[in-house]
């Protein structure tokens, strides 16, 4: 088994390849003054099986190049069988047709890297894993990141906290945390008011008052929905809330917005390489792949 670590997941891809004790080949990498990615592959891979790790965050379609790139050209150098690990899958919310016309980039995406050669694909929160689990392309593996940031919060000292879902599609991120944080878990319901037309978000039947609270979210972009969570559950009276996610764009002022809010911690993991990265998902990543080489 060989690691090779993609130029958008460096620290990642070596830390999986250590965790595994196996050996990590590095890319030559670098941008043409047009534009276009120059990559190479280095060591053997003649009868190997080949792990390609590189997440796809922005620029995403430079990153998607790139991943197509090393997946072809491992393929071609003879690799026995390609896993490809995307923790973050770009244009992955990009999964319908809801006009005549519209590209399913998921699909095409997934097409792809079956076309160049990967037998196997492994992801973090994906966006909608039925869409992943429909399309049949490629098989593919979602994993999560939230019971990782769970237990990292939960040695920070907020055991008990309450886990919380932006809406009702990621309850089951709350539920999954509350595994660990044993505090209760619910999610909040977006109302639009009838005379502003603005989109407010309550929690139903919850106490949070002098609580520790978490909303825990699988992407956070422009940070809109997560800032009114975490100003919701201030006002609710919450002692502390953190803002956890798998995904961290943070695009724009989306950090400065958040902590305004009233966000005492912010979480994120190495899925996208930021300030807030603070748990890795190799460890869960090395443990998938333990079970399907």
């Amino acid at each position: 088994m060989i690691v090779i670590p993609g130029p958008a997941s460096i620290e990642l891809g070596e830390n999986i390849a250590k965790i595994m004790g196996v050996e990590s080949f590095p890319v030559e990498h670098r941008i043409f003054p047009d534009g276009e990615s120059y990559t190479r592959l280095t060591g053997s891979f003649g009868g190997e099986l080949v792990v390609i790790v590189q997440s796809t965050p922005s620029p995403q379609d430079a990153r998607l190049i790139q991943l197509f790139q090393m997946t072809a050209t491992a393929k071609e150098l003879g690799a026995e069988r390609i896993i490809c690990c995307v923790p973050y899958l770009a244009y992955s919310r990009q999964d319908k047709r809801f006009i005549d016309g519209e590209a399913i980039s998921l699909d095409i995406v997934l097409h792809l890297l079956k076309s160049l050669g990967a037998d196997d694909l492994i992801v973090v929160d994906a966006h909608n894993e039925e869409s992943l689990r429909r399309s049949h392309i490629i098989k593919t593996w979602n994993l999560s990141a939230i019971p990782l940031l769970a237990k990292y919060i939960r040695e920070l000292g907020f055991d008990g906290a309450y886990s919380l879902g932006p809406d009702e599609g990621a309850l089951h991120l709350a539920k999954s945390a509350d595994e660990f944080l044993k505090g209760g878990f619910s999610f909040f319901e977006k109302r639009r008011d009838r005379k502003t037309g603005n989109i407010e978000m309550k929690v139903k039947d919850v106490d949070v008052n002098g609580r520790d609270a978490i909303v825990f979210d699988d992407i956070v972009s422009s940070g809109g929905t997560m800032v009114q969570a975490i100003a919701g559950l201030k006002q609710l009276g919450a002692r502390r809330v953190v803002a956890a996610c798998t995904h961290a764009f943070f695009i724009g002022e989306a950090e400065k917005r958040i902590i305004e809010a009233g966000a005492d911690l912010i979480v994120a993991t190495d899925t996208i390489k930021t300030k807030f990265s603070r748990v890795s998902v190799a460890p869960v990543i090395a443990q998938q792949l333990a079970k399907i080489i």
